[in-house]
């Protein structure tokens, strides 16, 4: 996407399309396309500023779901907050059962130690009734009163010993029974905390779960805010830079208006002044050739136009055969950018106008630019050196031509090798 927008970034500013010295007269069909160009442009602007606004929707649509978000995560904090409470609480209720429990458990060692006392106690009545006789000895013992009154006493405390001996096994079976109503009590009330808290800890595990998913929706929301965000300032900036385009289009379109009643008063062409290539002392470079291009270099076609993994090629590529490849203008034109791109590295744009028709060039990964912005440039004049430079995967250059002017769609691109004989 970055290379897009430096594209894009790179396309406005293509839009510095000043003229060049012609070779033939300026008519009225040249004033008319430019004027067409113009208009052209104005609609782009048009469009640039809708997509801009659409790019804002975007960032303010983005911004209120981010709001939503943070208020989501925020409420299950709070949440996770209120459930790690409950599990503290729980934890320290099954810690105090637990040692209810540990206190019970002793409890009911003591009532074993008494059941087993009273067991032994009722095992040895139960020797001493089977050896005296049982009940018969009770009745000896009444019937061995020597008053009415030694009758009663021995009466009351037969009573008291059958009494004591009932109230030994109600004990013992009360003892019992609270035992085992306390066991079952106090196991009953450990599983049930022992399973809160199981449920806790899965509520728990949830809300980290909806919190973790928040957060990357969150950085999700946040990352396309930033495209968003990038793609708007890309197109501010063409938007200036097509502002500029149509400025030097309107003073280019006057300059022609101009051009075009002076060679009607004087019905005849200025002569125009070339540099000749030959005067470049450097060697290796490709010979001027007929017709409206030439090659701008020396090397071998090692891409050509067209489909290239999974993307659109949208010029060729030369291969660097040599330490020094000198690059030259593939024909007349003014170089309205020279710079370095992050995507093209050293790039140079040049404009032609060539039999009333606007062409546009574009020479990428240069190793360095030998001329600058607002420069008139000759056919087969030198303008740099093939490079290695930007996104680029080995020393070779990126030639372009558009018949028309340069976009970051790229639809005006046309295949060199249809104009150029390679």
């Amino acid at each position: 996407m970055k290379k897009k927008y430096v594209a894009l970034a790179a396309a406005a500013a293509l839009a510095l399309t000043s003229f060049v010295v012609p070779a033939l007269a300026v008519t009225n069909r040249d004033i008319q396309q430019k004027q067409s160009e113009i208009h052209a442009v104005k609609r782009k602007q048009s469009a640039v500023q809708s997509e801009m606004n659409q790019a804002q929707q975007e960032i303010n649509r983005l911004q209120n779901e981010q709001a939503k978000a943070a208020a989501e995560i925020k409420r299950l904090d709070l949440a996770v907050e209120e459930t790690n409470g409950k599990i503290r609480m729980k934890r320290q209720d099954v810690e105090a059962t637990k040692q209810a429990i540990a206190t019970l458990q002793r409890e009911i060692a003591e009532l074993k130690a008494r059941i087993e006392r009273r067991n032994e106690l009722l095992k040895e009545r139960a020797r001493s009734l089977q050896e005296s006789g049982g009940v018969v000895s009770y009745l000896d013992v009444l019937l061995g009163a020597q008053s009415f009154s030694d009758f009663i006493d021995r009466m009351s405390a037969v009573a008291t010993i059958f009494e004591a001996d009932r109230q030994i096994i109600k004990e013992q079976e009360a003892d019992k029974a609270l035992k085992e109503e306390k066991e079952k009590q106090l196991h009953d009330n450990l599983s049930k905390l022992e399973q809160s808290l199981k449920e806790l800890e899965q509520l728990k595990q949830t809300l980290n779960e909806q919190i973790a998913a928040k957060e990357r929706l969150m950085a999700q929301l946040k990352e396309q805010e930033k495209h968003e965000h990038e793609k708007k300032l890309a197109l501010q900036e063409e938007k200036e830079l097509l502002e500029k385009q149509e400025a030097a289009m309107r003073t280019q379109l006057q300059e022609l208006i101009r051009r075009k009643k002076a060679e009607e008063a004087a019905r005849k062409k200025a002569p125009s002044s070339r540099g000749s290539s030959a005067s470049v002392s450097s060697a290796g470079l490709p010979p001027v050739t007929s017709g409206a291009f030439m090659r701008p270099a020396n090397g071998p076609i090692t891409s050509t136009f067209g489909p290239r993994w999974g993307e659109f090629h949208a010029g060729i590529d030369i291969g660097k055969r040599g330490s020094d490849v000198p690059v030259v203008a593939a024909a007349d034109g003014y170089v309205f950018r020279s710079y370095y791109s992050e995507s093209y590295g050293n790039v140079i744009f040049i404009t032609h106008y060539i039999d009333g028709q606007l062409y546009t060039t574009v020479y990428a990964h240069l190793e360095s630019r030998l001329v600058g912005e607002g420069q008139f440039v000759n056919k087969g004049q030198l303008i740099g050196y093939m490079g290695n430079t930007g996104y680029s995967t080995g020393p070779h250059l990126h030639f372009e031509l558009h018949r028309g002017p340069w976009n970051a769609a790229k639809s005006n691109a046309v295949n060199p090798m249809a104009y150029i004989p390679f």
